[in-house]
């Protein structure tokens, strides 16, 4: 993943320089490869080469990848008392974490500890890593995944170094995404529109094919904008075609082609003002209705009360 190169190096630079923070803050768009980036950082900070890369040889890293690494610990989604997976990091986590970064490091000078996602933590999560952050005990890193740092507590992000993760150029995503495999080029500018330029969420699209119903989504909003065919048609065509495709991933489509078809209008047709806020607003309007896939609304009536606005922006 080239376009990691520059914060691998900025991390590189802090650490071979001792300006390493106790707490990082590693942020950017999802699909970037953050996280793989982070356990990267973490077992540089745990190899007894104390490098980046990793010697991968020594004891700690042995142990590293095996998972068996006594001074590191990943926080991320577990199982409740039911089983099922939580969708927050909770305050459980922070308490087993600060214990475990109270004992004596075993093999490495360092304990080190990964958030995935930061932004899942609960208040009462980020009230008692907070405490941590402030007076950290011995030699210890946390670094803080985070796809929306926005989502953070302010009292949290003000006690972190920031390393930011970008999204890379179109053209370096495809010539990495040519390199994964023998994939068309109009599949590939495909798969990107449907990841928001996210290289690896732009693979998995790329290998599961879901870049067939995203063209279908973005087709059929074209042609209601068109008047190719009526607004029954295009809901009845959406409805069969995309019945096992993720909610969420669908409404992720269409803020993303609203937000495609907004850019069009205004490089096609300047003045059109009423025309770009009735986009704005369904492009809104379909980041809402994400939202709203954990309560118990009608999904079914969402998708068709979506449709019909958007086929009143026929020209």
């Amino acid at each position: 993943m080239p376009w990691l190169e520059a914060v691998r190096a900025e991390f590189r630079e802090r650490l071979e320089s001792d300006r390493l923070a106790h707490a990082l803050l590693l942020s950017g768009p999802a699909g970037t490869g953050k996280q793989e980036l982070a356990m990267e950082m973490a077992a540089g900070l745990l190899c007894l080469e104390d490098t980046l890369p990793a010697c991968g040889v020594c004891r700690s890293c042995q142990l590293f990848n095996t998972g068996a690494h006594p001074e590191f610990r990943l926080l991320t989604f577990e199982a409740n008392d039911k089983g099922t997976v939580r969708t927050e990091l909770v305050i459980e986590q922070i308490r087993k974490l600060i214990s475990s970064l109270q004992l004596t490091t075993t093999f490495s000078k360092r304990k080190v500890a990964v958030f995935h996602p930061a932004e899942a933590m609960n208040r009462n999560a980020a009230n008692a890593l907070l405490k941590t952050l402030e007076e950290p005990p011995g030699a210890t890193v946390i670094i803080l995944v985070s796809h929306d740092r926005s989502r953070l507590p302010v009292t949290i992000r003000s006690r972190c170094q920031n390393l930011n993760v970008r999204l890379p150029e179109t053209s370096r995503a495809v010539k990495w995404l040519i390199e994964q495999g023998d994939y068309d080029p109009a599949r590939i500018e495909s798969a990107l529109k449907a990841a928001a330029g996210s290289p690896l969420r732009a693979l998995a699209a790329l290998e599961d094919g879901s870049t067939d119903h995203y063209q279908l989504v973005s087709t059929t909003l074209d042609d209601m904008l068109t008047g190719r065919y009526g607004s029954g048609r295009a809901m009845a065509t959406l409805a069969d075609a995309l019945t096992d495709v993720e909610p969420e991933r669908l409404w992720t489509w269409l803020s993303l082609c609203a937000a495609e078809k907004i850019r069009q209008t205004i490089g096609e047709h300047e003045g059109e003002n009423e025309r770009v806020k009735h986009m704005s607003r369904m492009q809104s309007g379909a980041d809402r209705n994400r939202y709203l896939l954990s309560t118990p609304v009608r999904k079914d009536l969402l998708l068709q009360d979506w449709l019909i606005q958007w086929a009143q922006l026929k020209a």
